[in-house]
């Protein structure tokens, strides 16, 4: 137990590589979610975020955005959000673009997946670096917000 019952905590450098230790070396769901979780809440704060990248972090983070469980795959998309809002780390996050967008689109309407991949589009397109990267899909993804609830709209 890393953070002492807390999700809150904030890790330090040491503890983030267990984390993402762990993250590499289990296959239950129940400890790859709460480490996403857990890393997901600490990439908030700015020095996380670069900490987390020069741990290696993002490729263990976008791994798992391929994972067929659901709940997994949200929790990942959410992380990456988190790291995302780093300039840097969009550089490293870009990679997983394509996948996003056509997990977005494919994926059930105004399901918890579709809404993190769309937040962490939307942040990987405020500056301009990245914003080609979704020409190909322009045309679904506005489909996709006038058909979907007032969550996915937002």
């Amino acid at each position: 137990d890393l953070t002492n019952g807390s999700y809150d905590d904030i890790l330090n450098a040491e503890q983030l590589q267990k984390l993402l230790y762990l993250l590499e070396s289990t296959e239950d769901p129940v400890i790859i979610e709460r480490a996403l979780v857990t890393l997901g809440n600490n990439a908030a704060f700015s020095v996380n975020q670069v900490m987390i990248r020069e741990l290696g972090g993002i490729p263990i983070v976008g791994s798992k955005i391929n994972n067929p469980n659901q709940s997994i795959k949200e929790k990942a998309l959410n992380a990456l959000n988190n790291l995302s809002v780093n300039v840097e780390n969009q550089i490293k996050i870009k990679v997983y673009v394509s996948q996003v967008c056509e997990d977005v689109l494919s994926g059930p309407l105004n399901s918890a997946v579709q809404l993190a991949g769309l937040r962490l589009l939307t942040n990987m397109t405020v500056t301009n670096d990245h914003q080609h990267m979704l020409s190909s899909y322009i045309t679904d993804l506005f489909h996709l917000l006038l058909t979907g609830n007032g969550s996915t709209k937002g």
